[in-house]
């Protein structure tokens, strides 16, 4: 049975795509079989993996209506071992749709579409939107883990408040077992302010905090631009080496 991690955090910018793709390829090298799921309307991910999300006939947003083929809806990628459920701006009207008619259950439905490949694969990982709707909501539901990219910054925690209450509800109401871990990224370590909230979100996230900081790194951004991972991209950059602490990390939680 795969491990789902829903990879969220409601402030954009904070490396969420970045992470999806870095852990999941890093995942992969360990020869472990991964599938991204794209959750985000603006594709980022699906973008990052060099697909254009408007040439697509298969995406996540057919699978969630019920329509589509799932055989022809995942893509393999460069990295042998990592898989692909892309995204398409779609998701958008149904995210809006889901929330208005309140559909009964709806956020189960996720977890119905990734019963077709639970079993096929070690682990999957979705990459949620910066909002906390029903994609958001939906990948909660699904997951096992909540991995929690944050950024060292002075408004990092009142975010996290937000999303910590979201994760409250969700273990109430559909997905008890759900835990989280929070990712430190983006991190300057020459900044006062970084080095400070660090120590806060040490001191009030013991045993929920990855050891593993994701630091600054040219390489990192440069990566999607030519759809690979980091360490297809600059396999012995910092990033690259930091992403392969995580994933050991990540493989000892579950």
């Amino acid at each position: 049975m795969a491990y789902v991690i829903a990879v969220s955090n409601q402030k954009g910018g904070v490396a969420k795509t970045t992470t999806c793709m870095s852990l999941g390829a890093c995942l992969a090298e360990q020869g472990k079989q991964v599938l991204l799921v794209d959750m985000d309307p603006q594709s980022n991910l699906t973008m990052a993996a060099g697909l254009d999300p408007d040439e697509l006939e298969n995406t996540l947003s057919d699978l969630l209506l019920g329509e589509g083929d799932s055989a022809k809806a995942v893509h393999e990628l460069k990295m042998p071992g990592l898989f692909l459920l892309p995204a398409d701006i779609r998701l958008a009207g149904l995210d809006a749709e889901l929330r208005s008619l309140h559909h009964e259950g709806y956020e189960s439905r996720l977890l119905q579409v990734l019963a077709h490949w639970i079993k096929q694969y070690d682990y999957v990982l979705l990459d949620c939107p910066p909002s906390l709707g029903a994609m958001t909501l939906m990948a909660l539901t699904a997951a096992d883990l909540v991995m929690i990219p944050v950024q060292c910054e002075f408004y990092a925690a009142r975010g996290l408040m937000r999303l910590m209450d979201i994760i409250t509800a969700i273990k109430m109401r559909t997905n008890p077992p759900l835990t989280y871990h929070l990712l430190v990224t983006l991190y300057d370590k020459r900044n006062r302010i970084s080095r400070e909230v660090l120590a806060q979100l040490q001191e009030n996230f013991e045993g929920h905090l990855f050891e593993t900081k994701i630091e600054m790194d040219t390489r990192l951004r440069e990566s999607p631009l030519v759809g690979e991972p980091v360490i297809l991209y600059a396999p012995r950059s910092r990033s690259s080496g930091q992403y392969r602490q995580v994933a050991q990390e990540l493989m000892a939680l579950g």
